[in-house]
């Protein structure tokens, strides 16, 4: 005979089965979709990342600010949209692949990688002059020089200390620099001419000063272009991402202002000492750096002058310091009156510079240098294809270290960073 209580303990344990049962079924099926929105975030991140990989090779499906579809397996659900746009001297590829209202996007900033086979520490254009080389002076790496050589020089009362006058291989230079990469100065120049805004820019005209402000702007949207007439100061602010700021006549930065990823672009721009940034920044006539100023990786200093323009010249004065690439290019016979490049004592770039005319550096250059000839200025004199105690050493360039197409257009790209 049944007790009556068996019943209720009955009924709790059918419950409490239904109950785990129920847990189980619930899990295994929160399990799966789990499993599938993972399975589903993987196919996007392939597909997103096999759209950057496209657009790093040598492909001609998207060129330089456009944009295209590309419907993958010819499905109709799985897309991945493409841009190329220029940004400075850098490109910023985007590639976002979209199944249905899922997507995953990645986009970053690349340059070239240094061509292994044509590394060197200097190429000087062959004037029949020879290099002189006084003081502490450190030459390291392959050097492209005039006919005429190197030589020891006896200057400001310091003959050369060193044991060897170049530390690697002697190579006959040319009469003239190579060509300064016409893609990159066209670029340059509409920027000059404030013509390089597109229909999808967000286009604002400046009333007042850049004080205080906190402003950044996604690599997802439209680039937000800031334009003012007439001399411009920026301080005390953020500024940030796709970001560009113009000004038809002067931009004076503040070293109260951060600024990171943006492109500066005047005739002339000045940076107050003291001042820390990542950003490039192009001029037609000049750029001046005051003294403790650090542009980090992966910065660019930029000079594309007009043929009429006269002491055009990127300024470092001293213990300022460049991690990236700087150029100053100006299609003028005369090398003296072309624009110029001028390290201070104690300053240090890290990276690439290209002088269209002279160069003067005081200071460490670990990278590479080109330039038409060498000036050097002292208190009692100045001096032709002269250097005083400066360094330059191709072997301390970082390996990380990605540049821009100062020169030729490499088939390679490599990625500088990620952005947002």
């Amino acid at each position: 005979m049944i007790k009556a209580g068996s019943l209720f303990y009955a009924i709790v344990i059918s419950i409490i089965i239904a109950i785990v049962s129920s847990s189980f079924i619930l899990f295994a099926y929160l399990s799966r979709i789990e499993f599938d929105n993972l399975q589903l975030q993987q196919r996007l991140n392939l597909n997103a990342e096999s759209g950057l990989s496209l657009l790093m090779s040598q492909q001609s499906l998207v060129e330089p600010n456009q944009s295209k579809v590309i419907d993958l397996y010819s499905s109709g659900e799985d897309s991945v949209f493409l841009t190329r746009k220029l940004w400075g001297a850098f490109e910023v590829l985007i590639s976002k692949a979209v199944f249905h209202q899922f997507e995953s996007e990645r986009i970053a900033q690349v340059g070239c990688p240094r061509d292994s086979s044509d590394l060197y520490c200097l190429y000087l254009v062959d004037e029949g002059k020879p290099l002189a080389l006084c003081g502490n002076t450190k030459i390291s790496g392959t050097a492209f020089l005039p006919k005429s050589g190197v030589e020891r020089a006896y200057i400001e009362g310091q003959n050369f200390t060193g044991t060897r006058l170049i530390n690697g291989e002697i190579k006959k230079s040319k009469s003239e620099l190579p060509q300064f990469n016409p893609d990159l100065l066209e670029h340059v120049q509409q920027l000059m001419r404030e013509k390089r805004s597109t229909d999808t820019d967000s286009v604002i005209d400046l009333q007042r000063q850049l004080s205080g402000d906190s402003i950044h702007n996604s690599f997802k949207n439209n680039t937000l272009v800031l334009k003012h007439h007439g001399v411009l100061h920026i301080d005390n602010g953020t500024y940030s991402g796709n970001v560009i700021i113009i000004s038809d006549t002067v931009i004076y930065v503040g070293s109260g202002s951060l600024l990171k990823d943006v492109i500066l672009a005047a005739p002339k721009i000045f940076f107050a000492e003291n001042f820390k940034g990542q950003l490039q920044a192009f001029a037609s006539d000049s750029i001046i750096v005051g003294d403790h100023v650090s542009f980090n990786y992966p910065s660019v200093l930029g000079i594309a002058a007009e043929k009429s323009a006269s002491s055009c010249a990127i300024v470092l004065h001293e213990q300022d310091t460049v991690t990236g690439n700087i150029f100053a290019h100006q299609v003028i016979i005369d090398a003296y009156k072309r624009a110029g490049v001028r390290v201070g004592k104690n300053s240090v770039v890290i990276g690439q510079i290209y002088s269209s005319g002279y160069a003067e550096i005081k200071g460490s250059i670990y990278g590479s240098l080109m330039c038409s000839k060498f000036l050097l200025q002292t208190p009692s004199s100045v001096y032709e294809n002269h250097l005083l105690n400066a360094e330059i050493n191709q072997h301390t360039l970082p390996g990380y270290f990605t540049g821009i197409t100062l020169v030729k257009e490499l088939p390679s790209k490599r990625i500088v960073k990620w952005l947002n």
